[in-house]
């Protein structure tokens, strides 16, 4: 991923953004800011953008499928899975978890895609990657990694589009359980956006021609 790219990136998520506060989070805390990340992963061109930025991670990590809790986490699954057929040619398969279980049906909590051989993707060992557009204080990504745990997964990395200035705490602890933890944008306090120096490093030294040897 190139570094126009990346601030392309970062103008559609700065879009996401609302300065008018305070608001009311989904973990009931106030905020002078809000960000609602699917203004973002909703939109084709900026959702080519965050299937490429984490497709590096979601496959360096070894993961085999990509998924997360609902609803934040599905279009993201989704770009990564259409970035890995496009860009690389190979099947990155999604899942979803649910955040309460069906009452019809097959009464599952979670929804993932079929497997060639007819086999249960989330199955025991299968290697799997957790995304959501945002961490605060993470309950959402931890419902999805214990679902998928319980299961039999193995959660290979933890990827937030946004980290908000809050999230530390939480993020440690995720680390604290043997998460690897990726974030490609973080805020301070006041809600301004900022690319991870690590994320646009590792994406620019990805994207970068290889260089002949002699």
């Amino acid at each position: 991923m190139t570094g126009q790219e990346i601030e392309e990136l970062k103008q559609y998520m700065h879009a996401c953004f609302k300065y008018d506060g305070p608001y009311t989070l989904a973990s009931g805390r106030q905020s002078n800011y809000y960000y609602d990340g699917k203004g973002a992963t909703e939109y084709g061109p900026a959702a080519w953008l965050i299937g490429k930025a984490l497709l590096n991670i979601v496959l360096d990590a070894g993961a085999e499928a990509v998924g997360g809790l609902e609803l934040g986490a599905v279009p993201i699954a989704d770009a990564t899975g259409i970035a890995a057929h496009v860009s690389r040619g190979i099947p990155l398969p999604t899942f979803v978890v649910r955040k309460s279980a069906k009452t019809h049906g097959t009464g599952l909590n979670v929804s993932e895609a079929n497997m060639p051989d007819g086999s249960r993707l989330l199955s025991p060992g299968r290697r799997v990657a957790i995304v959501d557009d945002v961490i605060t204080t993470g309950g959402s990504i931890q419902q999805a990694i214990d679902e998928v745990q319980r299961l039999g997964c193995v959660v290979a990395v933890v990827v937030a589009l946004v980290e908000r200035h809050e999230a530390a705490e939480h993020a440690r602890r995720l680390y604290s359980q043997g998460f690897p933890v990726r974030r490609l944008f973080y805020t301070d306090e006041q809600g301004n956006l900022f690319v991870d120096q690590d994320f646009a490093g590792r994406a620019e030294a990805a994207a970068a021609p290889a260089v002949p040897r002699r």
